[in-house]
């Protein structure tokens, strides 16, 4: 018989833990939408306008540490540039070439080749990560 009220007395002494534990989590705010705190730099929308840009313009200006990330970015960027200019180089040699022996498929290589890489040229130029436009 005393089973059948250890059973009630055990449920309801869990309930009431489960119940004073949840007033005891209030205080993380990681899910709660309760006090908020806005982000140090806060979004474009809770800044004026003239702040975003002054902050852009600190940013450009004294931009003298930079991460690895950024570093990779950028000896990834001048590699690229080495390599698409070489490019042009050879197709121009190719299309030289070409015109010495008159092989008209060595032109068309050559001129399909340097637009290839003049177009791969102007998108690094257009998307150039370095601060200075180098």
């Amino acid at each position: 018989m005393q089973t059948n009220k250890t059973i009630p007395t055990i449920c309801s002494i869990l309930t009431m833990l489960s119940l004073a534990g949840s007033a005891f989590a209030q205080g993380n705010d990681f899910f709660s939408g309760g006090s908020q705190a806005a982000p140090t730099g806060g979004t474009p929308i809770d800044r004026p306008p003239g702040v975003a840009a002054a902050e852009q313009q600190a940013l450009k200006a004294g931009n003298t540490d930079l991460t690895s990330d950024e570093k990779r970015m950028q000896r990834k960027y001048k590699a690229n540039m080495r390599s698409a200019s070489d490019l042009v180089a050879k197709a121009e040699k190719m299309i030289k070439d070409g015109e010495k022996r008159n092989d008209k498929k060595t032109i068309k290589k050559g001129m399909v080749l340097k637009q290839i890489a003049e177009k791969n040229v102007n998108q690094l130029k257009e998307n150039n990560p370095l601060p200075d436009g180098k």
